[in-house]
């Protein structure tokens, strides 16, 4: 039986723009190593997916299926993103360590590409996850602390980068465009709109919001915008309503982006470079907006925001309920203050970064490039 598929496993499918724009990395780089009818992207929305990404794509819990074509795979790719994790429960970290036992049964390769581990609650959560890892043929992970992670288990991997770091920006739609020059236009042409992406956490209160409209009033002239993005809508929209109410309170002037058409996350690249600057929760919000080099001032939800932060040297928002975002204001005023510095920093290191994300393509490369039996 000939093996040709390679399988792509992930969050897929769910309208989340940080792993649609890994996917789109990805899908991108596989094309380049073999045919998009041979790429077969596990989804949750597997139509939509396969229009889109112009690939393949199987329902993400249709098992008898996937076990069925995982006889003619080649290789499954386990990723990116952070899949495994038990900030709720074991049930991430049993389903996509399945997949990869699933196409060891059937003697396809195993990659993890590009991933983030943890966090890992819990002594019998790294050890299932050292147990998945072990199987595979090659590991990629995108930041230090995962390096840490397989190190104590005893296992080799790489240190790379978030695909998303090579990602190209695409045209915007013609809505999209309008939107922005009309907030350009009311702001006078003088500044670009800044930026807020939020995304639902147990530790983010209404008075966290209250504060950072607070902290946004003071530092904003009385002709900027705040352009919220709702880079997952289901869950992004009502929070972000949330904040645009305590913002008109103080007359800051607002605009929700209407993001119904775009279609590729590459298209969000373009409208990240258009901001002077991000106050963002979600990851890839913060890594397109480093990308585009804008600075960003970063609401710290995740070890994986902090981290992040950290190596760019950009202004890190402390989220915990005790301070209610109390001194976000004052942060906010010394990252404003020194914009052009932040900006810098957001230039070369995303340079690094992206170099460090090529490295995921040559994994690939070499594994595809070995005969399977």
């Amino acid at each position: 039986m000939e093996r040709s598929l390679v399988f792509v496993s992930g969050y897929y499918g769910f309208d989340n723009l940080g792993d649609e724009a890994i996917l789109e990395e990805l899908c991108s780089e596989l094309k380049q190593l073999v045919k998009p009818e041979d790429i077969v992207v596990l989804s949750q929305e597997p139509e939509r997916t396969a229009a889109k990404y112009g690939v393949r794509a199987l329902k993400r819990q249709s098992y008898s299926e996937i076990w069925n074509m995982l006889g003619r795979a080649r290789l499954l790719v386990s990723g990116g993103g952070g899949l495994f994790q038990n900030t709720k429960t074991l049930g991430s970290i049993i389903f996509y360590g399945l997949q990869i036992l699933m196409a060891k049964s059937h003697r396809a390769a195993v990659v993890i590409y590009a991933q983030g581990i943890g966090p890992l609650r819990g002594a019998f959560a790294p050890n299932l996850c050292r147990t998945f890892f072990a199987q595979a043929d090659a590991i990629a992970v995108r930041d230090d602390a995962s390096m840490k992670y397989l190190q104590s288990w005893g296992l080799t991997g790489e240190r790379t980068a978030d695909p998303v770091w090579r990602l190209e920006a695409s045209e915007l739609p013609a809505s999209i465009k309008t939107q922005l020059q009309k907030v350009g236009a009311a702001a006078g042409g003088k500044s670009r709109a800044v930026g807020v992406s939020l995304r639902p956490s147990a530790e983010l209160t209404e008075e966290h919001l209250r504060q950072l409209a607070k902290g946004l009033a003071a530092l904003l002239s009385k002709d900027e915008y705040l352009l919220l993005l709702p880079l997952q809508p289901e869950q992004d929209s009502a929070l972000l309503q949330s904040f645009q109410n305590f913002c008109n309170e103080l007359s800051l002037k607002t605009h929700m982006l209407d993001t119904s058409e775009l279609v590729l996350p590459s298209q969000w690249l373009s409208v990240f470079s258009e901001l002077k600057f991000l106050v963002g929760m979600r990851l890839h919000a913060m890594i397109m907006t480093l990308k585009s080099g804008r600075p960003v001032a970063g609401i710290a939800y995740d070890p994986k925001v902090t981290q992040l932060l950290a190596e760019f040297e950009q202004c890190c928002l402390i989220l915990t309920k005790e301070s209610a975002g109390k001194d976000w204001g004052d942060a906010l005023k010394t990252f404003a203050s020194g914009l052009n510095s932040f900006s810098s920093r957001a230039k070369s290191r995303s340079e690094a970064a992206k170099k460090l994300a090529c490295q995921n393509f040559d994994i690939l490369a070499r594994i595809l490039g070995m005969p399977r039996d």
